[in-house]
């Protein structure tokens, strides 16, 4: 299965641009796409206006059969041993993975997520109890996935 990350813009501040490219180099060895969409700036338009437009940016990104997960400060916490879980399930193409060819990671801009992108995901992980700022929230999930995998592989980067 194919595992897809995207991300809203250019990360900010531009001191966190090294960890994201080291991140999303690592996490390339393990088949793991990361994609940039571009944001809505946050103008005269309504908050939601502004999050429907990074939405529809976001639906033309999904394909037929992906299994969208949307991060989200009001989704489930997700945990390292939870995470490596779901990419052995994905791996073997088992449930709640069964059937989709692709998972996609969303993290919203600057205002979060329109309701119809939480709506629409098959989960809705939160990966803090606190409002991370868009370029934390990116290298959490980064780091995140990469510690899964090297659980799933065996490899000493996580200590239990």
């Amino acid at each position: 299965m194919e595992i897809c990350v995207l991300l809203p813009g250019k990360i900010k501040p531009k001191a966190l641009v090294p960890a994201q490219e080291e991140y999303a180099r690592r996490l390339k060895a393990f088949g793991v796409e990361v994609l940039e969409y571009k944001d809505e700036k946050v103008s005269s338009r309504t908050p939601e206006q502004t999050k429907q437009a990074e939405a529809e940016r976001i639906f033309k990104r999904l394909k037929a059969g992906d299994y969208l997960v949307a991060c989200d400060e009001r989704g489930k916490k997700i945990q390292t041993l939870e995470l490596a879980e779901l990419i052995k399930n994905s791996r073997r193409g088992e449930f709640p993975l069964a059937g989709k060819r692709r998972m996609v990671v969303v993290i919203g801009g600057a205002l979060g997520l329109a309701e119809s992108v939480r709506q629409k995901a098959d989960a809705v992980w939160s990966l803090s109890s606190l409002v991370l700022a868009g370029g934390v929230a990116r290298i959490v999930l980064l780091e995140g996935l990469y510690r899964a995998f090297t659980v799933v592989d065996g490899h000493p980067y996580h200590n239990e």
